[in-house]
């Protein structure tokens, strides 16, 4: 199997998309989002999780032989994650302090000390633990960062303490991963033990790569057929309230990702396509930006031109959003996680 799967690069561009839809919510009772499949969109983050699992079982699973090996395969994954995270923590909280006493303020007075104790959970990869209290971070999205970090040390540790036991170990992680969320009767867990929920998803995906690293497909006519059950599920979720049925998008989503590594149907082909590889390559900054995109644009929009929120202005608000979304991560790609990444890796060796 090869290193890199393009068709899955070109999905997780289109949904990180979607998630900007999904948390352009400041006008609820707006069909652009008071429908079943964008509120529901949230649940792509799983998508990214299970993808993540996959993709580092791909090239890792085999690579993890020593304490060595461990240390440097987290000091990778640091820089992959860490500038990015770090910038848009900053620019947020200067955002914050700035909009304090001006139209920018988003919400209601917060204090310097909330400012501070969101930021250090942030930026110690803890937003998605109780570690340091359940705070929702000031870049709302980042808590799925320290879901993602947990799991890479998890994944690590058993690879090098467990080898011959680890997809043992991942499957028991997931099924205790499962009890934990149904105990708590609730499947879309964030701020306090969203890592539970990273962990069922990412050891997923670890074993959805052995699955595929067994056999050889050809599931191009699945490609449709997948989606249309994914978007009846989602509707399925939303209009029952299904809440803990929400627990079948993991294992959806690994169908999902067997059924791309393994076509080459129009779909795929599509998804290999110049833009949505792009939009694949800057996914990870579209989704830590847009939060701060949506305040922006909706504070310029309806604040300060004081546009009136009918659907065609909250239309504008979401393409715009979506846009200026997509051009400044081009920036952020090409100047903190590409630039700053390289900075680091030559500092590092």
């Amino acid at each position: 199997m090869k290193d890199r799967v393009e068709q899955l690069d070109g999905l997780r561009g289109i949904f990180s998309v979607l998630v900007i839809a999904h948390h352009h919510n400041a006008f609820k009772s707006s069909p652009l989002y008071n429908n079943f499949f964008v509120i529901n969109s949230s649940l792509f983050v799983d998508f990214f999780f299970v993808l993540s699992g996959f993709v580092i079982a791909l090239n890792y699973v085999n690579r993890i032989n020593s304490t060595g090996d461990f240390l440097t395969f987290l000091k990778k994954r640091f820089i992959r994650l860490y500038p990015l995270l770090f910038f848009t923590e900053i620019v947020f909280v200067i955002a914050n302090l700035l909009g304090e006493q001006s139209p920018m303020k988003n919400v209601g007075s917060l204090g310097m000390e909330y400012y501070l104790l969101t930021t250090f959970d942030t930026i110690t990869f803890m937003g998605s633990t109780p570690v340091f209290g359940a705070w929702v971070a000031n870049n709302y999205p980042s808590w799925s960062i320290s879901a993602e970090m947990v799991s890479y040390v998890v994944f690590g540790l058993v690879i090098l303490l467990l080898p011959k036991m680890k997809y043992l170990t991942f499957v028991v992680i997931m099924i205790i991963s499962g009890f934990f969320i149904v105990s708590r009767g609730e499947y879309l867990l964030a701020y306090d033990y969203g890592f539970v929920r990273g962990l069922l998803c990412f050891c997923l995906g670890i074993l959805t790569h052995l699955f595929l690293s067994k056999r050889t497909f050809q599931l191009s006519s699945f490609e449709i057929p997948f989606l249309l059950t994914l978007v009846l599920a989602m509707y399925a979720v939303h209009h029952w309230e299904l809440n803990l049925w929400k627990l079948i998008f993991p294992p959806l989503f690994a169908i999902g990702i067997t059924i791309f590594a393994s076509s080459t149907g129009f779909v795929s082909k599509m998804l290999s396509s110049a833009p949505f590889q792009y939009l694949g390559r800057i996914s990870y900054s579209i989704y830590l930006n847009h939060a701060i995109v949506l305040i922006f644009v909706n504070v310029i929009l309806f604040r300060l031109l004081k546009s009136p929120p009918t659907e065609w202005m909250i239309a504008i608000s979401l393409v715009s959003s979506i846009t200026l979304t997509i051009c400044y991560s081009h920036f952020t790609y090409e100047f903190i996680e590409k630039r700053f990444g390289k900075f680091l890796r030559s500092k590092w060796g």
